[in-house]
């Protein structure tokens, strides 16, 4: 269907455009199905219906008129009409009038009474000698059957509505006619007897023949019809008159002694095709078969290949990142350490100066040892040689000295770090790896004062006697859901460009994440940026069955 506000803007352009007072069109109204007068009086047809609906869009104040043929075309040519419809156009150039296009092809075919004649085709009616033809007087059609047959025997017939009916008479061969119109007096008839030969003949255009001096009609009309293309109301109103009609009939001339010889060909060329068939699917199924199983091996194989370099590219990313990083957090502290040291040996400085000079070494001494710490932890849990030391510890005994450990840098920092026991069974003894615990809570509490600017650090802690679960939440910057899921890769920060701001290896979450699978837990979080995260892990209790 063609784009609707062209649609739109020839209605709107040529409903502007027309000329506000009354077009006559006229129809002869006795050519069925395209225009005719029903039992009722009333016109109506293929062309009738066409015409309306274009007056319909544009509300162009058409009235149509019906007559005879011959009287409708002398009130065009007198000026009493404007325009004629269903009229075939001339052969030839004809200044006198505008013919709009063509609103449909037409055509002619043989009518023959299959009672009287089981076989007939055009080869047949050639071979005949002096057919009756009925016809419609016309000279191009007499010429044409004349053509075919020069014996012919032509009875002509006065209106449409008796050419069909002709055919009753076992002397008349066959009735050149119309094809849809003599299609129709067929149905209308009754005469389910009467065939078609599938040939149609000497198509020709039928639409609008205008008064020159109206011209806005004639382009009205082709708009219209261009309209009613687009829209769908032309094959409705096609539908409704002429399609029943275009249903091609199958004829089978086929004696009996033909149908067997075809059938026992087919038959045979069907075994051979089977038998054929047969073979070529089992040598197309095995070589298939081998084809589907290198194609799998193949895209296995190229699958894993692909996840390898996918692999290998991001391993080496990390690495280069990692060793970027661990070398900022060795060279800072040494930096640190060889400068102030340096200081300390080539100037005079009061004692106050010289403490906090000392002071500023040891805490680059020991932010150097934490991270050869960290890298000697990740180096043991990735080699796997970190084994757990079970005990018996105190859970609540751990948080109350990091609380103690950490007050000092959440005071300097406004936050708060707040200790909240839920569920604790004091009478119930806990066993596990207490230096491990201990790294793991320092970890995740540290990670969380550090990106945390304002607000609170809190660690909730349940304890049963199967299981101890930890809720370290804090206020800072969150994570981003994209990087959750590799938050715990050894080579991995949560924002490399970011966390240049902090100081620290990027390693106590990973180092986190091994403890904890390392004791039987399992650790989680849930972030949002800007607003906080929430780490989650769980231990189970190591606690030997004959102390339950």
């Amino acid at each position: 269907m063609r784009n609707p506000v062209v649609i739109i803007l020839l209605i709107v352009l040529f409903t502007a455009n027309r000329l506000d007072g009354q077009y006559k069109i006229a129809f002869s109204n006795n050519y069925p199905p395209y225009q005719f007068m029903d039992e009722s009086g009333e016109l109506v047809g293929f062309n009738v219906d066409i015409l309306k609906a274009i007056n319909d869009v544009y509300k162009a104040n058409l009235y149509i008129i019906g007559g005879e043929w011959h009287a409708i075309k002398q009130d065009l040519d007198k000026g009493e009409v404007n325009a004629v419809g269903g009229i075939h156009y001339p052969g030839s150039p004809d200044s006198r009038y505008i013919y709009t296009r063509s609103v449909i092809n037409t055509s002619h075919c043989f009518f023959y009474n299959s009672n009287y004649h089981k076989k007939f085709s055009l080869e047949v009616f050639r071979s005949l000698h002096a057919p009756k033809v009925a016809m419609w007087k016309n000279d191009v059609l007499s010429h044409y059957i004349t053509s075919i047959n020069p014996t012919v025997d032509i009875l002509y017939i006065n209106n449409y509505g008796g050419l069909i009916p002709a055919l009753d008479s076992e002397e008349v061969t066959c009735v050149f006619a119309q094809r849809v119109g003599g299609m129709y007096q067929v149905k209308k008839l009754g005469k389910n007897y009467i065939k078609t030969l599938d040939q149609r003949i000497l198509e020709r255009n039928m639409g609008f023949r205008v008064d020159k001096d109206v011209p806005e009609l004639a382009q009205l009309l082709d708009h219209g019809l261009e309209i009613l293309l687009a829209n769908g109301t032309y094959q409705d109103i096609y539908d409704k008159w002429i399609g029943v009609y275009e249903q091609k009939e199958k004829h089978w001339y086929y004696s009996g002694r033909n149908i067997v010889l075809a059938g026992s060909i087919i038959l045979v060329l069907i075994l051979l095709l089977l038998i054929i068939n047969q073979v070529l699917n089992a040598k197309v199924k095995s070589k298939t078969k081998d084809l589907l199983l290198q194609l799998e091996l193949n895209s296995n194989m190229m699958k894993e290949l692909e996840r390898q370099k996918v692999r290998a590219e991001d391993s080496e990313k990390m690495k280069t990142a990692f060793l970027a990083n661990m070398s900022h957090e060795i060279r800072t502290p040494m930096n640190g350490i060889l400068g102030f040291t340096e200081l300390l040996k080539t100037v005079e400085y009061s004692s106050e100066e010289q403490m906090n000079f000392i002071k500023i070494i040891e805490q680059s001494g020991n932010r150097m040892l934490g991270t050869i710490n960290n890298i000697i932890d990740v180096s043991k849990l990735e080699s796997g040689l970190e084994e757990p030391s079970y005990q018996e510890v105190d859970i609540r005994g751990i948080l109350i000295q990091l609380r103690s450990f950490f007050k000092q840098e959440t005071n300097l920092k406004g936050i708060a770090l707040k200790i909240i026991e839920e569920g604790v069974m004091a009478s119930e003894s806990f066993v596990t790896d207490e230096y491990k615990l201990n790294s793991i809570l320092t970890n995740l509490i540290k990670n969380g004062i550090k990106f945390t600017k304002e607000g609170f650090v809190s660690v909730t802690y349940s304890v049963s006697s199967d299981l101890a679960q930890f809720w370290i939440e804090d206020t800072g910057i969150g994570i981003a859901e994209s990087r959750q899921s590799d938050i715990f890769d050894q080579f991995v920060q949560e924002d490399t460009s970011y966390s240049r701001n902090f100081e620290g290896s990027g390693l106590g979450l990973s180092i986190s994440r091994g403890y904890v699978n390392l004791l039987g837990g399992k650790i989680t979080l849930k972030s949002e940026p800007q607003k906080g995260t929430v780490f989650y892990f769980c231990i189970p209790n190591h606690k030997p069955p004959f102390d339950a």
